[in-house]
């Protein structure tokens, strides 16, 4: 793991993504986590999804557009593993989630997001078409569009 993708991407935002994410979901399956954060840290994706014109009915048709920003989510999923677990962790021990088969919120937060950065701002305005380009598919599809080895 290079050490600047990981000072880059460490546990506080992709806390603060996770804890974003599971609000807005309300529950969410344990083995669709590590999916969300190589998606949504990627500051290509990010900043692709937010232009207006990124209009995507779904991820096959997202991923068949922009098939260089896919080539290596493999390779961040493996690397932000640790930061995952890491992250839920510490969402779980401050009692924010609940995890048993699937992952549920105790407490809810809002999050002022002018005062976490630029970065999650972004984030935070593209999780609404994250969600939306992912609802249709079955995590076993998912794991297979993004070319998941394990």
């Amino acid at each position: 793991m290079k050490i600047l993708y990981y000072i880059y991407n460490n546990e506080a935002i992709a806390t603060t993504v996770l804890m974003s994410v599971i609000t807005k979901l309300k529950r969410m399956d344990i083995a669709f986590v590590p999916l969300v954060l190589p998606f949504l840290l990627d500051n290509r994706i990010v900043n692709h999804l937010l232009k207006d014109e990124a209009n995507y009915e779904n991820i096959e048709q997202f991923i068949q557009s922009k098939r260089l920003y896919f080539t290596s989510f493999n390779n961040r999923f493996l690397s932000l593993l640790p930061v995952t677990v890491n992250s839920l962790m510490i969402l779980q021990k401050s009692n924010v989630i609940n995890i048993t088969d699937s992952i549920t919120i105790n407490k809810e937060f809002e999050f002022d997001v002018n005062e976490l950065g630029l970065r999650f701002t972004k984030i935070e305005h593209v999780i609404p078409k994250f969600v939306a380009l992912i609802k249709n598919y079955s995590l076993s599809d998912l794991y297979f569009i993004f070319k998941i080895q394990l």
